[in-house]
């Protein structure tokens, strides 16, 4: 009969699949306690690749960005590399692998782990999207058995090192959500998915809250928390 179900009310075999449903955790003060773009300069002086003077502007921005100053998101990200335009993506992935283990291991929420496994338990598809650096995302959803990760891609040149630019746009605002969709679309299927759950504790993250059926403000700050209120969204305080 070319129905969605057959006299009984059995859905028949033409109905069309449920969409995969996505849980969506930013990272930064989401899933950790800390700025990575912070604490990962940090190492990058201690391993010597970085100067006090870089930590110092990146730090300077990080106070700008947490009182909601203007800041331009791709800048504090090309401080950092532009001391690292020595380095092959391959090198960094071993700084980043290290870096994950001996100082972000230490900064995981422990609520945001439980929210994790429960989401998984329930057979959600989890995402790490963040405006931190692709291998950090990369090593965090390897960690924590995610399904992906979409972070901010740095620029390579014709030689194989960094440039210190940012390639494309950084992962915040609409252009996170539209990294979401972008991979979402590749990995599951346009059409196929649906934005079920959003976890973010910043304004920026705003766009992507929005989009999903469950929102939650995890630690917002004031921007996000007004907003939150007003739309009647969880107001999550994660350990």
């Amino acid at each position: 009969m070319g129905s969605a179900a057959n006299a009984q009310g059995t859905p028949s075999s033409s109905a069309p699949p449920a969409p995969v449903r996505i849980a969506v955790f930013d990272f930064d003060n989401t899933m950790i306690d800390n700025q990575t773009g912070v604490i990962f300069t940090r190492y990058l002086l201690d391993k010597g690749y970085v100067s006090h003077f870089t930590v110092a502007k990146v730090i300077g921005w990080g106070a700008k960005y947490f009182v909601r100053l203007p800041v331009e998101q791709k800048r504090v990200r090309e401080y950092i590399f532009s001391e690292l335009t020595n380095l092959t993506p391959a090198e960094l992935v071993v700084l980043s692998k290290d870096f994950h283990d001996t100082v972000l291991m230490r900064h995981y929420r422990q609520d945001a782990l439980r929210e994790l496994a429960k989401l998984k338990r329930l057979g959600l598809t989890t995402l790490v999207a963040s405006a931190t650096f692709q291998e950090i995302v990369d090593d965090v959803a390897e960690h924590l058995g995610m399904d992906g990760a979409v972070g901010t891609v740095m620029a390579v040149d014709s030689t194989g090192h960094y440039t210190g630019k940012v390639a494309g746009e950084v992962v915040q605002g609409a252009d996170k959500l539209n990294a979401i969709t972008l991979w979402a679309d590749e990995h599951l299927g346009a059409g196929r998915w649906e934005l079920a759950y959003a976890f973010g504790d910043h304004h920026s993250d705003i766009e992507t809250l929005d989009a999903a059926k469950h929102p939650a403000a995890v630690n917002p700050c004031f921007s996000l928390w007004r907003h939150a209120k007003a739309e009647s969204w969880p107001i999550l305080h994660w350990h």
